[in-house]
């Protein structure tokens, strides 16, 4: 037997041991199985709880939401940089450029790194959403909206990008939404995090690493393209056609799983839920149709389940956020699962290094540079 098997991708490999949430058996975050936390719980409790363990009290709770408020408005310097870069560049890119510019004006970061995490995730989470709106507002030629800090977080960061406030229905499909995208095991994001913060690097780095990870294709595909690959089926005029016509040219439909061995994201059945709900409040019973007739056929056909991003991104879409807004939206999201993972990684640290096979040339002599042909 191989002495050190070769992992593409360190695929199966176990790299950690974790009390934040498990996967394998349904999602639950700290022992709480996540459609109950999505149908009873607030996204900011949902925060505290995955980092400090525990479900806040009424008190722990509005402490917590105190030191939000108490955090202020976006930093000058910050909104300077913001508008110095040209409109055509990927709002995740400037959110990587804005996060790494505000661990300077994080008050906590005078205390030293790995020091005080928690208030630098309260800090992240005011000052993330705010900067995503000012980002949006700035590119779309609207006067950017001041925070409300009366609603709920979902609420406040809803009226942050919209300037309106969210029906009931809307506020909740929402707050599940941030809720759903807070963490999910080791995911490739989060293991960045990880990574970097083992090395001693500061928290502010291992969140930059993590927003750069999470802009990957690969790994968070819940933008634009989901959704057109939906509205094409639907305008279409039959769905049922043309994803067997999809499946007939070998295409991949975007959204779903890539092989049938995979489980169905326990996600999906909460998000698809709010889904109906909003197709039914909102008068989008067609591309709901649609989407249930394509999932049907994947399922028949394909023999796979659709990815979390599949309702994710049609959710967002009913909600009226642009597509561009999606992966921003969910880095707000995993911002408090990266912060508990990194706070986790420091309390047991072992440095990541894993090995690397070589299978470049052999050995060769030198050849000095005149003799080289």
């Amino acid at each position: 037997m191989e002495r050190h098997p070769y992992r593409p991708g360190l695929s199966g490999i176990i790299a950690t041991e974790t009390e934040i949430s498990q996967v394998q058996d349904g999602l639950t975050y700290r022992g709480y199985p996540i459609d109950e936390l999505a149908g009873e719980a607030l996204f900011i409790e949902v925060a505290y709880l995955l980092l400090h363990g525990e479900l806040p009290s009424h008190e722990q709770l509005a402490d917590f939401q105190t030191l939000l408020v108490e955090s202020g408005s976006l930093p000058q310097p910050v909104i300077a940089a913001v508008q110095a870069i040209p409109s055509h560049i990927d709002m995740m890119e400037v959110i990587r450029t804005g996060v790494s510019l505000l661990a300077h004006f994080d008050p906590q970061m005078e205390y030293g790194m790995f020091m005080s995490e928690v208030s630098n995730t309260q800090y992240l989470l005011a000052m993330l959403p705010q900067l995503i709106s000012y980002r949006y507002h700035q590119v779309n030629g609207s006067t950017p909206v001041e925070p409300n800090f009366h609603h709920s977080y979902a609420g406040s960061f809803w009226y942050m990008l919209k300037g309106d406030e969210p029906s009931q229905l809307e506020e909740e499909a929402f707050n599940a939404a941030l809720i759903m995208y807070a963490d999910y095991g080791l995911a490739p994001s989060t293991f960045a995090a990880r990574v970097v913060a083992s090395t001693g690097s500061p928290l502010y780095s291992a969140v930059c690493s993590a927003i750069g990870s999470i802009n990957g294709q690969l790994h968070c595909s819940s933008g634009a393209g989901v959704l057109d690959a939906l509205q094409e089926a639907m305008y279409s005029g039959n769905a049922k056609d043309w994803v067997c016509q999809e499946i007939t040219k070998g295409k991949r439909v975007l959204g779903f799983e890539s092989s049938h061995h995979k489980a169905r994201d326990p996600r999906s059945a909460v998000l698809k839920d709010y889904c109906s709900q909003l197709a039914n409040a909102l008068g989008q019973s067609e591309m709901e149709a649609a989407a249930d007739t394509i999932e049907e056929m994947m399922g028949k056909i394909q023999k796979v389940h659709p990815r979390v991003e599949w309702h994710a991104s049609r959710l967002l879409h009913y909600l009226g956020f642009e597509p561009e807004l999606f992966t921003p939206i969910f880095t707000v999201s995993r911002l408090v699962g990266w912060i508990a993972h990194i706070i986790e990684q420091t309390e047991n640290n072992h440095l990541y290094q894993p090995m690397s096979r070589y299978v470049g040339m052999d050995q060769r002599k030198y050849k000095p540079l005149p003799l080289r042909s």
